[in-house]
């Protein structure tokens, strides 16, 4: 039943994020953006301005292959290279405006569905389920970690 209730929820959030994709990009665009693009995106925002080493070690992936998809998402313009100015060998990555449009929008329907929650549910409850999210995150951060 839990089970059901996450997927009704996830589903509710991929809708609405599609419908913001729709209006963000052009036909094009939308037919040339997976999956993978949006993980990458919201990996390199939630960052912030990680540099190519970060961003593999993250991802848990080679450098040539970051290297790879930083240029296809600098090629779609959701993402920009800049040179550090301590080590001019280095870059930093930087989401643009189109793709910062991309990830806020979602950000704006989990404030929405924490909005319906606020509305459905007593203060206390909402402290209580914020408490579990909390465990249910950093669990999550310490399985990511030992990966």
């Amino acid at each position: 039943m839990f089970q059901e209730h996450l997927s009704v929820i996830a589903n509710y959030l991929w809708k609405q994020s599609v419908i913001e994709l729709n209006r963000t990009l052009s036909e094009s665009e939308v037919r040339h953006f997976n999956m993978n693009d949006y993980y990458y995106l919201t990996i390199i925002y939630q960052m912030e301005t990680p540099n190519l080493g970060k961003l593999a070690e993250e991802l848990q992936l080679t450098k040539p292959a970051i290297s790879a998809i930083v240029k296809r998402l600098t090629e779609k313009g959701f993402v920009e290279k800049k040179r550090s100015t301590e080590d001019k060998r280095i870059y930093h990555l930087k989401v643009t405006d189109k793709g910062r449009r991309i990830i806020e929008n979602d950000y704006k329907s989990f404030k929405d569905l924490e909005n319906l929650l606020a509305e459905t549910i007593s203060k206390d409850q909402l402290n209580v389920l914020k408490q579990i999210f909390d465990q249910v995150v950093d669990r999550l951060k310490e399985n990511k970690a030992k990966v």
